[in-house]
């Protein structure tokens, strides 16, 4: 198997991961979780396992200098205040389906700030993905009823911070672990501790922590899950998928998070997906199909075509 498809393999495992963000986030919000409480609960939980996993096996990965903070803080504010906690409080104004309109025109904007930071010029398969997952996001949308809910401004709004946090998380990564700057485990670790704390001092002056109290088994098991498979297993992943393929390549495969929340709040709603919601994935796989290839397979077959 070759380097690219590595690459692509982790990211799809990447967006499966993630899948299991959006159907136990929104649980959580409609039992009236506080969000930010949930997004520090997840944070730590997950910088203690990726610590755990470091001192066992990787110990001086954990010494950091003060001139790695600093882009390690970077990009702890776009992954826990912007990308998880605008997701997360995006699901607490929005239905699933209005959430995720918003959030996956992330891979569009990975496109078009790739080009000015990381100078990784897409493919036009890429362009045209990132066509196709907007798309076919749409179309899924109004299998549900969230096009006659309507679309709350302060749900757009989170929904929008989430995207800026996730895509500028996609090319600051790309642009570290590309340059051997960082691994992807200390990445994660020190992001999530970074981003936990300045959530912590955000709670601690605004709320406070009264709510903890009211947590029940079923909310720390969801939080316990988004961690460990959200958290750990799917930006582990998707970590090592920008050692061999494009934030933009990596960003089109992770929509396939978008198939198993349906098929994930499917089964835990017992809801059978619609004809929209089928089409719309529909799209999605013809998406990663596109963004899964590489970028000179045309040229590749026009090689192949002389030969033969």
């Amino acid at each position: 198997m070759s380097t690219h498809w590595v690459g692509v393999f982790a990211a799809l495992i990447t967006g499966a991961s993630w899948g299991v963000v959006g159907p136990f986030g929104r649980l959580l919000a409609l039992r009236g979780a506080d969000m930010v409480t949930v997004v520090i609960l997840r944070t730590f939980l997950t910088a203690a396992i990726l610590f755990a996993w470091l001192f066992l096996r990787e110990r001086q990965a954990l010494r950091i200098s003060f001139r790695d903070s600093l882009p390690l803080l970077f990009y702890a504010v776009l992954a826990v205040p912007l990308t998880s906690t605008g997701f997360l409080y995006s699901l607490k104004y929005l239905t699933v389906p209005a959430a995720l309109i918003i959030h996956y025109t992330f891979p569009l904007a990975t496109l078009l700030g790739g080009l000015w930071i990381t100078r990784e010029k897409p493919t036009t398969l890429q362009y045209l993905a990132a066509f196709l997952v907007i798309l076919g996001v749409w179309t899924g949308i109004f299998a549900s009823d969230a096009s006659d809910v309507g679309f709350s401004l302060l749900g757009v709004f989170w929904g929008v911070v989430a995207v800026i946090g996730l895509s500028g998380q996609f090319i600051l990564g790309r642009a570290l672990i590309s340059k051997k700057r960082f691994s992807g485990v200390p990445l994660l670790l020190y992001s999530n501790v970074f981003g936990g704390l300045f959530m912590v001092v955000i709670k601690h002056f605004l709320s406070g922590w009264s709510d903890l109290a009211l947590l029940e088994s079923l909310d720390w098991y969801s939080i316990v899950i988004m961690s460990v498979v959200g958290s750990v297993l799917g930006h582990g992943a998707y970590c090592f998928s920008l050692r061999f393929i494009s934030a933009a390549t990596a960003s089109h495969l992770c929509t396939v998070e978008i198939l198993t929340g349906i098929a994930l709040a499917g089964f835990m709603n017992h809801e059978i997906p619609t004809l929209r919601e089928i089409n719309g994935s529909l799209l999605i796989l013809l998406a990663i199909f596109l963004a899964a290839l590489p970028g000179d397979i045309f040229s590749r077959l026009r090689k192949e075509k002389i030969a033969l």
